[in-house]
């Protein structure tokens, strides 16, 4: 069976209450969803499947890009196209990538929009094993990348080093899977934080992926922490502890119980998955509702988020004894 097949199956049950699916990329937006059944974001249009048969609607400019995409039918869309596809229909559609003019204009067609948003989670959240390898691929080239700049930050600014860590990602032939994040001293109190012409000075953190045929890895490494020893402990005793069937929240809470006084300190959630989007379910947090699940792929990342504190972020896949650490360096 072909990968795109195996995603299609994915959803074939909303056929039982649907006319047909919509997947919108306009103005190229990168949407996750239209992406994990194309195999591309540089295409302008829409999809529309019927439950029979699945096609890219495009423009002249992207129609020799949606040809060669996974779905290979493809027409250049004219003016009224869409509404014709939809009119008096029920469609079902990803309503958080929806932008506002768009759904006016599906209202005009008097369709009934049926919000499929978490159908589309729900087939995306297992990997199939393209998706895996992909992912795989992505968490080892982090890894050369890092070796290769982990001792070269000496004498640089925060945002000189971004610089050298994206272009030594360049010469790996990827790009960045979200803009690097390094931080020095105080700023690495803010989990976000934008590099800056700040001096390093250890502790450093980096926080940087890469994105290698539309999957992407995330890791955080930091460099130099004095909180280094607390919180590699509290993961040696998490790691062996997560096996499908547990909660998610179970994970953030262990944590957070483990870090004791120091929770107050640790102001993010522990991680979400990764797959196309660099964020996505299953969310590793306390207030997750999400259950674990093999085939499932996920960062753990604690952290103490004070002046000279600490990220520690991996990338997993979890199978059905356990996890597999994807980021081995």
């Amino acid at each position: 069976m072909s990968e795109l097949n195996q995603r299609i199956q994915k959803i074939e049950h909303l056929g039982e209450s649907l006319d047909g699916i919509l997947l919108m990329n306009k103005d190229m937006q990168f949407n996750p969803n239209f992406i994990y059944f194309t195999d591309s974001g540089d295409i302008d249009g829409f999809v529309y499947y019927d439950f029979d048969k699945a096609k890219i609607f495009t423009n002249s400019r992207d129609y020799s890009v949606a040809k060669k995409s996974w779905m290979k039918s493809a027409a250049i869309a004219k003016k009224g196209t869409l509404e014709r596809l939809i009119k008096g229909k029920k469609i079902g559609v990803d309503f958080s990538t929806l932008y506002a003019d768009t759904y006016m204009q599906l209202s005009k067609a008097k369709t009934k929009l049926v919000d499929i948003t978490r159908h589309l989670e729900n087939a995306r959240i297992t990997k199939t094993t393209y998706e895996i390898n992909c992912i795989k691929k992505a968490c080892r080239i982090a890894g050369i990348v890092f070796r290769k700049v982990e001792n070269s930050w000496k004498g640089l600014s925060e945002i000189e080093f971004k610089g050298l860590i994206e272009y030594e990602m360049h010469r790996s032939g990827v790009e960045p899977s979200f803009p690097t994040i390094v931080a020095t001293g105080k700023n690495i109190a803010v989990p976000h934080h934008r590099p800056t012409q700040q001096k390093i000075r250890l502790p450093l953190l980096i926080d940087f992926g890469v994105r290698y045929k539309n999957y992407i890895s995330d890791v955080t490494r930091t460099i130099g922490s004095n909180w280094e020893t607390t919180i590699k402990k509290i993961l040696d005793e998490l790691y062996p502890k997560v096996k499908p069937g547990m909660l998610a929240m179970e994970l953030d809470l262990f944590v957070r119980n483990a870090l004791g006084k120091n929770e107050k300190l640790f102001i993010t959630s522990l991680g979400h998955g990764i797959g196309i989007a660099v964020h996505e379910r299953p969310w590793i947090s306390k207030r997750s509702s999400d259950t674990l699940k093999a085939g499932m792929t996920f960062t753990i990342e604690p952290g103490i988020y004070v002046p000279g504190g600490i990220r520690i972020e991996n990338d997993f896949l979890l199978g059905e004894g356990g996890l597999e650490r994807l980021t081995k360096f």
